[in-house]
């Protein structure tokens, strides 16, 4: 009977173990592994790379969140901007809409240009993995992410 009962408990945390494994995976099943959130880490325009630390892209079913922090001494500051986004044939599609909290025109602190976008964009998407996502648009610019 004792062996009986080991066995069954052995099963049930076998079980219990692979439902965790399993539920923990960054992959929704739905927009494959662009889910999740991104960190900028180099810009490239033509030949020039910036790195970048603070730049965060965050995809979640449809909606895009960019977060850009500004360390201000020992303090961040983070701002976040919202869109839609669409992914396919290659391309990654995203709109951006300012937060209301500001007006039309953003101070040049929260200004999207230093994120490499305007608020309409079209990416292409040169590589999309587990682990890194590059994406170029034009002729000469290319932005490195890496999975945060």
């Amino acid at each position: 009977m004792k062996d009986i009962i080991n066995m069954a408990r052995r099963i049930l945390l076998g079980v219990l173990l692979a439902v965790a494994i399993t539920s923990c995976t960054q992959n929704d099943g739905y927009i494959g592994p662009i889910f999740g959130k991104w960190q900028l880490t180099e810009m490239w325009k033509g030949q020039t790379m910036t790195p970048h630390d603070s730049i965060y892209y965050n995809f979640q079913t449809s909606i895009i969140q960019l977060q850009l922090i500004h360390r201000q001494g020992i303090s961040n500051i983070s701002e976040s901007f919202y869109g839609n986004y669409e992914k396919e044939n290659g391309e990654l599609r995203f709109s951006i809409v300012e937060p209301s909290s500001y007006p039309a025109v953003l101070p040049e602190v929260f200004s999207l240009k230093p994120m490499g976008i305007d608020n309409v964009n079209v990416f292409h998407i040169e590589t999309l993995n587990s682990s890194k996502m590059v994406l170029t648009r034009g002729e000469d610019e290319r932005f490195v992410f890496r999975k945060f």
